[in-house]
Parts: structure tokens; C-alpha cells; sequence
């Protein structure tokens, strides 16, 4: 990348911003379990070394910093003014493993040393060829061997139909020097707003236009800083899955799979599909993921690697229903803990009822469970109806290919070293410091750059003056009433007048939702009796 580029790239995260997200699926407790999905061994987030290329303001790392403290965090920006503003919200935070570094890709050199993971989220695509081949080199040199790396980019054939929408918005602002680029965005917006609602006019057009139509709303509908970046920048270029994959293999890289599984693992969800591939290319991964994306028009990956040599043990049986009740597969699945994301509303779609019961109790006991917890609940339920061995059997073979489906699908998160949440109870939980100082951090200036975040790496953008009163008033465990009559002196100012019953019932009601929020953002502890 050229200086000239570099400097055109920083004008343009000046001028339009960019409030930093904390993403997922780019957490190493994440990249860690999918890689041992398939069988490949990864370090131990807890104690990671990780490195994230084009960090912004640092909303996806600090975060993870907050909940992994013996774990490192580094971030790399090309945007000077978003290293020394992200790194203003880390000292007020007070966090001392995660610090920003202000560098383009291609200048960074031997001492920054190796790390376990290295995240490259929205990067790929939005650099020229060189720094592509420099983002691969760095993964290549600074990965451990052992280590797992994460990269986004939007893919062909489905962001043909949304090339379209950029050279449009790119076309109407072709001789439009004197706009900034945010002015180059809301003329963008204005003109594809004009073109679409003129095709609309028309059913022939309409009809014969419907992909381009669908593109062009979902980009009118993103926020100015998303389509600046993601349709305004210098460089936006998709490739073929296939070319990314050539790509790594010059590199000493390989791919292990999607972050959205269901694009790796099509035989869990589709079985004809699957079929049809195994004939277009049979025992040919990558090209059966290419031939996928063509079916289903992908417009964007999110691809986890490592080094080539850990690819060759690769397996794809969890996909597959039939393999999922062998010994290897039971094995993977009982090495993971759980958390259900279905509500349960959801649970009519499990045919087997002593799974469906087994599901309904995990949901009411929050949600987090393991293999060994799940199977005594289906071994009781099992007694429970007078069953044998053989109904035994069954059950069990049901909720291991139940827990595959939703492995795949998206409603079980899966961890091999998963955070563990604390129930709030009275006189024993608190909130430690840390998480108070960096709600302080968001709440007094930080929330304007970045999202708050949930020890699953889940957006909040709510974090409050409320959350960080409360969160002081439980800086140690409390009694119920002391921390009750503390909102209330607070809030109200202590008033012991006619009102001091509606306040009292107010304070509870206020303490009800805010310790249930703690819990759901994951900053309780519990003191140790």
C-alpha cells in the first residue's frame, strides 16, 4: 500500500467515523473450538497471545482483554487518530493486556513477535494486492505453529449484484471533487435512492431487477460509516473462495472452515445438496465449498486457518448424521461446554421427547451445560418413563445427532474453555473492578467509539449512568436491603417522605433487573465461602 493510499484511507476514517464492533465469532475461545470441531488442536485462549489486524478504536479486542485477563491483546490500525483515542478508553478502563499500535500492514516487522491467534476482520477485501499478499506473509511468519487465524472478506458470485450498487454509487460521485467522503456517501445514498424507487415504477423492471433492487435496499438501510467503508473505499475486491484458498496455499496456510458452518458442513442441513456435491467434486472440500457458494450466491466469508501441515487431519464427519453416533465424533462432542441460544418455544422441533424434556430442563437451569450433565438428565428421564436399555439407546443416539444439528446450525455455542458466568446471589456476588472501570470507560466518553460487550463478545450498546451506579454500589457482596436502600439514596436522594413506599418498591424492582443484567453481561464473581 502506498503512502498516497494510506493517507486517503485515514481522511476517510476522519471524516466518517467508525464506532468499533466487538464481533463473535473472531473470539480465540471460538477459533479454538471450531478448530477442535474438526480435530485440530489450538492454545488455550485463556493464556493466548492475540493479534488483530485493522482493529479501528479496539471494540472487538478490548473486550476480550475485559473477560481474559492472563490472556495478551494486540491491535494493529492504520488510522493514528483511532489508535490514540482506542488507547485513551484502555487506560481509563485500566487494562494492561491489550494495547493498540498505529502501523499499515506491510511495515510490520520481526518484533512484534508471534501469537497464538490473529484476527483479520474486514480487511481482505478493502487493501490492494500487495498488502493481501502482506496480511498472508504476516499470518504466515507471526501464527505459532499450532495457532489458528480468522480473515473476512466479500466473495463472488453474490457480490457481483452488490458491485453493481458500489459502481453506482461510485459513478454518481465521479466528478464530485470538492464532497468529502461523507458528502460522497449521502450523495451515493440519494442517487441509488432515486434509481431504485424509478425501477420500482415498472413490473417488467422490477421483476427483471430484483437482485440489484435487494442489494441497493440493504445498502441504503446500513449507516453512512458502513457504506463509506464497505462501497466508498479505494479498494473493495471479492474473490472466488477458490482464489482465497490459492491465495493461502502460497502462503503455507490452509482452511479449515466457516465461521457460519452450515457453508462447511452442508449435510447436516441438506442432504441432496451434499449428494450433488460429492459428484461435482468428491473428496475435494474446497471446490465442493465453491461450487456451494454458486448455489447460494455467497457474498461473504469468514474463513479460519491455520498452518497447512494441521490441515491434512482435517475432518468434516460432524456434518454428517450417520458418523455423528461414532466414537470420534462422541468424543468431540463430549469435549465441548454448551450454551442453548433457542428459546424454548423452539423445542417442538425435536422428535424424540425424552430429548426435547432434556433440552426444556437445560433451558431452566440457565442454558450452560455439558455432555455428562445432558446425559444423566436423559438417563433420568429415561427411568423416569420406565424405559430399557433400548429406548436408552435411542434417546441418547437422538441427542447426539440433535447436538450436531445444532452445532452446524447455529443454536448451540460451544466452547472447550468457555467463560463461566456467575448466578447473582445475595451477600456473595459482586462486580470486580475491572468490569466497573471499563463500563466507566464506555459510559464517560468510549461510547461514541466503540461497543460495550458480553463475555461472549455479544454488542451492548446500552451501557448506562444506571449500569455504573450499580455496578459501584456492588463493588463487594451487599445484603439485599444495604444495596436496596443505597439506589434509593441515589436516586431519590434518600427521601423518607409519603413517597418512600413507591421508592422502596421502585429501588426493588430496579435492583431485580440490574443484578439480572449483570449476570447476562457476565460481570458477576461470587465470593468464595
Amino acid at each position: 500500500m502506498t503512502t498516497n493510499t494510506n493517507d486517503v484511507q485515514q481522511t476517510i476514517y476522519s471524516e466518517l467515523g467508525y464506532k468499533s464492533m466487538p464481533f463473535p465469532y473472531t473470539t480465540p475461545a471460538t477459533l479454538e473450538a471450531y478448530a477442535g470441531l474438526l480435530g485440530v488442536s489450538a492454545p488455550n485462549p485463556k493464556t493466548a497471545r492475540v493479534l488483530e489486524l485493522g482493529a479501528t478504536y479496539g471494540g472487538n479486542i478490548i473486550s476480550q482483554a475485559l473477560f481474559n485477563p492472563e490472556a495478551t491483546f494486540v491491535g494493529v490500525e492504520l488510522s493514528q487518530e483511532q489508535v490514540e483515542k482506542g488507547n485513551e478508553v484502555i487506560a481509563n478502563a485500566g487494562l494492561t493486556n491489550v494495547s493498540l499500535i498505529q502501523s499499515d500492514i506491510a511495515s510490520i516487522g520481526s518484533e512484534i513477535g508471534t501469537f497464538d491467534y490473529i484476527i483479520a476482520h474486514g480487511v481482505y477485501s478493502w487493501v490492494d494486492d500487495g498488502v493481501k499478499d502482506a496480511l498472508l506473509r504476516l499470518i504466515d511468519e507471526h501464527l505459532a505453529e499450532d495457532g489458528i487465524a480468522y480473515i473476512s472478506y466479500n466473495t463472488y458470485p453474490g457480490w457481483n449484484t452488490m458491485d453493481e450498487v458500489r459502481q453506482l454509487m461510485m459513478f454518481s460521485n465521479r466528478d464530485k471533487t470538492q464532497f468529502n467522503h461523507k458528502e460522497k456517501v449521502l450523495h451515493g445514498k440519494t442517487i441509488g435512492s432515486i434509481v431504485g424507487s424509478q425501477i420500482l415504477k415498472y413490473d417488467n423492471l422490477k421483476e427483471r431487477n430484483s437482485k440489484f433492487l435487494g442489494a441497493l435496499r440493504s445498502v441504503m438501510q446500513k449507516d453512512d460509516y458502513y457504506v463509506g467503508h464497505d462501497h466508498l473505499e479505494p479498494n473493495n475486491d471479492p474473490v472466488y473462495f477458490y482464489q482465497f484458498n490459492d491465495h493461502l496455499k502460497a502462503h503455507n496456510l490452509a482452511y479449515l472452515c466457516d465461521a457460519d458452518l452450515t457453508l462447511s458442513m452442508v449435510r447436516s442441513f441438506d442432504s441432496d445438496i451434499a449428494d450433488t456435491l460429492d459428484k461435482l467434486a468428491l473428496n475435494d472440500h474446497i471446490a465442493q465449498e465453491q461450487y456451494l457458494d454458486f448455489m447460494l450466491d455467497t457474498t461473504f466469508r469468514k474463513s479460519i486457518i491455520c498452518k497447512a501441515k494441521h490441515a491434512e487431519s482435517v475432518t468434516y464427519d460432524m456434518g454428517n448424521p450417520e458418523l455423528v453416533n461414532s466414537v470420534p465424533m462422541r468424543t468431540i462432542i463430549n469435549s465441548f461446554t454448551y450454551t442453548i441460544l433457542f428459546n424454548e418455544e423452539a423445542l417442538s422441533i425435536f422428535e424424540n421427547d425424552i430429548v426435547r424434556d432434556t433440552f426444556q430442563s437445560i433451558i431452566k437451569d440457565g442454558g450452560q451445560f455439558n455432555m455428562i450433565e445432558a446425559l444423566a438428565i436423559v438417563k433420568a428421564a429415561n427411568d423416569a418413563a420406565k424405559g430399557d436399555d433400548e429406548s436408552l439407546e435411542t434417546a441418547v443416539n437422538a441427542l447426539y445427532v440433535a447436538m450436531a444439528e445444532h452445532i452446524v446450525r447455529g443454536g448451540l455455542r460451544f466452547f472447550k474453555h468457555p467463560y463461566v458466568k456467575s448466578f447473582y446471589m445475595e451477600g456473595q456476588s459482586f462486580v470486580p473492578a475491572r468490569f466497573t472501570k471499563f463500563v466507566k470507560a464506555i459510559v464517560e466518553g468510549g461510547s461514541e467509539l466503540m461497543y460495550g460487550a458480553t463475555s461472549d463478545n455479544d454488542a451492548v450498546d446500552n451501557l448506562s449512568d444506571e449500569d455504573l451506579m450499580f455496578m459501584e454500589i456492588l463493588n463487594k457482596p451487599k445484603a439485599k436491603s444495604t444495596i436496596i436502600n443505597t439506589i434509593k439514596k441515589n436516586i431519590f436522594g434518600g427521601n423518607q417522605g409519603g413517597q418512600a413506599k413507591n421508592q422502596t418498591a421502585m429501588a426493588e424492582a430496579f435492583y431485580t433487573e440490574l443484578t439480572k443484567r449483570m449476570e447476562i453481561l457476565g460481570y458477576l464473581e461470587n465470593k468464595i465461602k
